[in-house]
């Protein structure tokens, strides 16, 4: 394996044999991800927010209230970008041997049985753009960045916190879409890509 390393998307495989064949993107839109209950394994309600502030001591006050404001002490406020519903990510896992991401953090086995390993990542990432140039679909693809669990400032949607550091991820996000699910075709990946079992990944993949 080259040292830019490999995409890896974990799921069910009948989806994955649809991304080989077809080059079939599924992406979901942020308020799915904001709605997922899993215990943190992928829900992330500061996923891709404009900005995380916080603070020790503070008044809200409700509108149209006729009481005193409410004292709260250790808030988080998230700040959503506007139209988030018509925001939509594809993830996969980024393989960099010179990042410390191999072997495979086991948590990212629970997304699904089967794996698909995109071996030529520069050639993936072409065609998609490609296809986003022809299509004129507005997006933009990269790596995330992770942060420490207590930071505040802009986050956007190539930030994370720390805690989800494990997903190593690189991520394709379209703006601009219907306010739903969001599928992209970039033809078949099956000369650059091949499906196995999760489970295999860190025994298959050699660096």
């Amino acid at each position: 394996m080259a040292e830019h390393g490999a995409l890896v998307k974990f799921g069910h495989q009948q989806h994955l044999i649809q991304l080989r064949d077809d080059g079939l993107l599924y992406m979901n839109t942020l308020l799915y991800f904001w709605g997922i209950e899993d215990g943190g394994l992928r829900g992330d309600v500061c996923d891709s927010v404009d900005e995380i502030a916080r603070g020790h001591e503070g008044e809200v006050t409700l509108a149209n209230a006729t009481k005193a404001p409410l004292k709260i002490t250790n808030w988080t406020l998230r700040i959503q970008p506007p139209e988030a519903e018509k925001i939509n990510v594809f993830c996969m896992y980024a393989l960099r041997p010179s990042a410390g991401t191999f072997p495979v953090d086991q948590k990212n086995l629970q997304f699904g049985d089967y794996a698909l390993v995109v071996a030529d990542a520069q050639q993936f990432i072409d065609r998609i753009g490609s296809h986003m140039e022809s299509k004129a679909i507005r997006g933009k693809a990269g790596l995330v960045e992770y942060v420490d669990n207590e930071y505040t400032g802009a986050v956007g949607p190539f930030r994370k916190l720390m805690s989800f550091a494990y997903q190593s991820e690189w991520r394709l996000v379209c703006y601009d879409g219907a306010g739903g699910p969001r599928t992209i075709r970039i033809g078949s990946i099956a000369d650059i890509s091949t499906i196995m079992l999760s489970s295999e990944v860190n025994q298959r993949i050699t660096v």
